[in-house]
């Protein structure tokens, strides 16, 4: 069919397009051949010639045209690959900072920023060129969003006044982290942040990260006095969150599932896996700690590593079942749909058993 050898002229179309340009040019193909043999009948040849030309040429450039106008990829998607191919993954860190009663803290990204926006996440970001550490990079990535500082010895009472001064400073560049720490004769905690899995952005997705997650504790609040080293986190102004807060694992699932939070499936999962232990009160602070740590260090979570990847659908064909790939959690499994702008809708962690009832 004349169709058919034009679409071979061109390789980039996809096959649901091919499919789509060969039933239009072949319903085409057929009246206008038709309507060829119905000239022959009743004029010439040539005329007959001359509607088979002219169908070939238009439809020569409307597949060329078709081919230059390929619907747009989500940059989002996990089961699309980008037209620009696999983009490799950027290095980042991300603190997850549980403080004095064992909440975690929890920004809301601004609309504006290129990545997660409007989505609720942990303080974190890429590497930058003068961070000697992942530990470190979250460490300062924490204190430029939120303002709450992670060094050793701890920061001064009458140095946290100024932190907001200082978090402008770095913002605009007139300073780094690492000038400011070393004028106050401060340390970043690094030694304090424990290993808590490696995030790497799906290969489908237009932006890529390998974002090394960390863990750590403030000084827990029944062990000592916290009224005058407590340290409230703040947004930074729009630059990047509008709100840093610290909340309970079953405050942060209870607003995700009444969707007040949004989050995707990193901070979903973590904070699910540690709401099993934050959410029991027959526990004190320093129990619940020791039980966190003793479960990081049975699992081995700081060797894990999270590679997101579409396993299937749910029975009624609106969420992907996301695994986790060989080097992660092989007991749990993400259930979400994408919505408007790409963001995660109905999501859910669930275990690897239950998930084939969904």
């Amino acid at each position: 069919m004349l169709s058919m050898p034009l679409v071979r002229h061109v390789p980039l179309l996809s096959q649901s397009w091919r499919v789509g340009i060969n039933i239009d040019l072949t319903f085409a193909g057929r009246y206008l051949r038709s309507r060829s043999r119905s000239l022959s009948t009743k004029t010439n040849s040539s005329a007959a010639s001359l509607v088979l030309l002219r169908y070939s040429s238009v439809n020569r450039r409307a597949v060329v045209q078709m081919a230059a106008k390929k619907p747009a990829v989500n940059p989002h998607s996990y089961t699309t690959m980008q037209p620009g191919g696999v983009a490799p993954p950027r290095p980042s860190a991300s603190l997850v900072l549980l403080d004095g009663q064992n909440r975690i803290l929890l920004t809301h990204r601004t609309s504006s920023v290129g990545s997660f926006a409007d989505a609720h996440v942990f303080p974190g970001g890429n590497l930058d060129a003068d961070d000697p550490s992942p530990e470190f990079c979250a460490i300062r990535e924490t204190f430029e969003e939120t303002g709450v500082l992670l060094t050793s010895p701890p920061p001064p009472q009458s140095l946290t006044a100024t932190f907001g001064d200082a978090r402008r400073q770095i913002h605009a560049r007139k300073t780094t982290f690492s000038d400011w720490l070393a004028h106050h004769n401060l340390t970043a905690d690094t030694a304090a942040l424990l290993p808590f899995t490696t995030w790497i952005t799906p290969p489908t997705m237009k932006k890529r990260y390998e974002t090394k997650m960390f863990l750590a504790f403030l000084p827990a609040a029944n062990t000592v006095d916290t009224s005058s080293t407590a340290q409230l986190p703040t947004a930074d102004g729009g630059v990047e969150t509008v709100s840093a807060t610290f909340m309970t694992a079953a405050e942060i699932l209870a607003a995700h599932k009444a969707h007040k939070v949004i989050l995707f499936p990193p901070q979903a999962y973590l904070v699910t896996r540690l709401a099993v232990f934050t959410s029991d009160r027959r526990l004190s602070v320093v129990q619940q700690r020791e039980g966190i740590r003793a479960w990081l260090e049975s699992e081995g979570m700081g060797s894990w590593v999270f590679e997101p990847r579409q396993e299937g659908m749910t029975r009624d064909g609106r969420r992907l079942i996301l695994g986790y790939g060989p080097r992660g959690d092989h007991g749990s499994k993400t259930v979400m749909r994408f919505g408007r702008n790409g963001m995660p809708e109905d999501l859910e962690i669930v275990s690897a058993d239950a998930v084939s009832r969904l």
